[in-house]
């Protein structure tokens, strides 16, 4: 098993000047030595440049961003999904979600991007917005709105709420490859302007390769903003009651995103004691489901990632906290790579 070699946090309510924080200027990500990470795993400026073949899916995995990010201060790198495991907002305001669906928007390099809400995302809980808008918001917003702002926003974005995602890793190459090659005839046809009959010219097909061989299904990915209570934010559920909602994890997810994680794995709080304060009822279901990934956050200082081993190691289930801020709401956590073969 892969023991984390990163630091943890403590969940409590953020600072006190936290609605005023802005992205610094220009953040360098510090390179942390991470030790070993399983196979096709990398902190961003560790990845290969390149996928091992043109048929894998590259994905990028971030969290916990709370408006702190932008092209300039935390670059992506190029990819085929990105997937965004919750509290992307600081306080759960309209414009703060229009801020975010802008910054994803701006993402050209990555057409998908799969979204699910955090405890930071008030307006998107309705039973909690009605109640408690009040101690976040100094005038109540449209739930509703907010929902559809997500849901019709396009560019490849999809928000999941309790909801399985699949991706056609197929389709999307192929696409991908359709443009690439488009570019490429492009580029030899600039080249060879002032050729006669360039208009006929044969492009060399192997100069960008079909990504589609060995592709039979897609990835399933299930997602959720659920969460053990802390803080009363929202999707917050007492312990004990959240099995009815992990039930509903298909046993058939391969890649299980959820705001909050397992216990044991990126859940430590050093200022408690060393206390652990994931969800034992998620650990239990993932037992049963065992996903190849499982994309979580909300503890920022538990960035990280460590596996779990199944029946003695024969496979196993990759467990990645990717809280891209640390416990003082600065962006300085690199994304997580996975690189997916075709499935």
């Amino acid at each position: 098993m892969f023991s984390s070699t990163f630091k943890f946090s403590k969940p409590k309510p953020p600072p006190q000047n936290f609605r005023g924080t802005r992205p610094e200027d220009t953040v360098e990500l510090p390179q942390k030595d991470v030790g070993p990470l399983p196979p096709n795993v990398y902190v961003a400026s560790t990845a290969p440049a390149n996928k091992p073949a043109p048929n894998w899916l590259r994905m990028v995995c971030i969290s916990d961003t709370h408006n702190t990010t932008d092209a300039n201060n935390y670059p992506l790198p190029e990819a085929d999904i990105l997937v965004h495991a919750g509290d992307f907002t600081k306080m759960g305001t309209t414009a703060q979600i229009d801020q975010f669906i802008c910054w994803l928007k701006s993402l050209t390099h990555i057409p998908i991007k799969v979204v699910v809400a955090g405890n930071h995302e008030v307006i998107l809980d309705k039973e909690f917005y009605e109640q408690h808008w009040h101690r976040f918001h100094t005038t109540k917003e449209d739930h509703e709105a907010a929902v559809n702002k997500l849901k019709s926003a396009g560019h490849g974005i999809i928000y999941l709420n309790n909801e399985l995602y699949i991706v056609d890793g197929a389709k999307l190459l192929h696409k991908k490859y359709q443009k690439q090659k488009k570019q490429s005839s492009m580029k030899v046809m600039t080249q060879h302007v002032d050729t006669a009959g360039a208009d006929d010219m044969d492009i060399d097909d192997s100069v960008v390769l079909d990504p589609r061989e060995g592709w039979v299904e897609g990835y399933r990915i299930w997602a959720s903003p659920w969460q053990p209570e802390f803080w009363e934010w929202a999707f917050n559920e007492v312990r004990g009651k959240l099995k009815d909602i992990w039930k509903h994890i298909p046993e058939d997810t391969d890649i299980l995103m959820t705001h909050g994680p397992p216990k044991y794995h990126g859940d430590i709080v050093p200022e408690d004691k060393e206390l652990h304060v994931g969800c034992g009822e998620l650990l239990e279901r993932l037992k049963l489901v065992r996903p190849l990934y499982h994309v979580f956050g909300h503890i920022h200082q538990g960035y990280g990632v460590s596996e779990i081993e199944w029946d003695g190691g024969s496979h196993s289930t990759v467990c990645i906290n990717a809280s891209t801020c640390t416990e003082r709401y600065r962006p300085l956590n690199q994304p997580i790579i996975v690189d997916l073969p075709p499935k």
